[in-house]
């Protein structure tokens, strides 16, 4: 499935990402808009974040939900950076500022918004 993914890259609109953003990071949509299925209601999509590059602070009127599948860290609101453990979750609620950084190895997330629904 991944060859057919369109993958976007970064854009920081803050200030507050890597500069080499755009060469270090890139979203592929699975579900949704554009994704395999194109649906309004649920999105799935991929992160991947090449090592040392930190995604900009950002926030969306959709809540998320975030499976981590490779080492990293995020953070939310003022939960100062975490690193979850691959395999576990995370929730943020709508609005919330949040952003992911990569370390020494590439980070790798799956992400889940539940855009409202008129």
């Amino acid at each position: 499935m991944e060859p057919s993914i369109t993958w976007r890259l970064g854009v920081d609109r803050t200030g507050t990402g890597s500069p080499d953003l755009a060469d270090g990071h890139a979203n592929g949509m699975v579900v949704g808009p554009g994704g395999f299925e194109d649906r309004s209601d649920v999105w799935l999509g991929a992160t991947v974040l090449a090592p040392h590059i930190r995604y900009p602070d950002h926030n969306h009127p959709p809540e998320e939900v975030y499976l981590v599948a490779s080492h990293g860290e995020f953070m939310h609101g003022d939960s100062g950076w975490f690193s979850p453990p691959i395999g576990s979750s995370f929730y943020n609620t709508p609005g919330i500022t949040h952003a992911m950084r990569a370390n020494d190895r590439p980070l790798f997330a799956f992400w889940i918004l539940l855009p409202e629904q008129e």
